[in-house]
């Protein structure tokens, strides 16, 4: 597909962005800090080491793999129009 003839909407309002009108990029990651979360297993090699194995293993089997990826990484990308660019920066979270 020519990039001409791709159409661009607005995230937020829906209207379709001209190509010669210009448009902003939203983007957002959010990820894992460097701290485990609460419910992990650590896993330290003591006496109880292949029961927190199986605890850790069971847990990841019971998990949505969509929750799993969610956990530790996910991305959004979001074309906005002027307007609409002008409005979300005053308010990025809709607070």
């Amino acid at each position: 597909m020519n990039k001409a003839n791709k159409s661009v909407f607005c995230k937020m309002c829906g209207r379709r962005i001209h190509e010669n009108s210009g448009h902003y990029i939203v983007r957002i990651e959010v990820f894992a800090s460097g701290s485990p979360p609460e419910k992990r297993v650590f896993l330290n090699g003591g006496e109880n080491f292949e029961e927190n194995v199986n605890k850790l293993l069971a847990e990841i089997a019971e998990t949505d793999p969509q929750e799993l990826e969610d956990d530790v990484y996910k991305f959004f990308k979001f074309d906005l129009c002027r307007p609409c660019q002008r409005e979300y920066i005053k308010n990025p979270f809709n607070r």
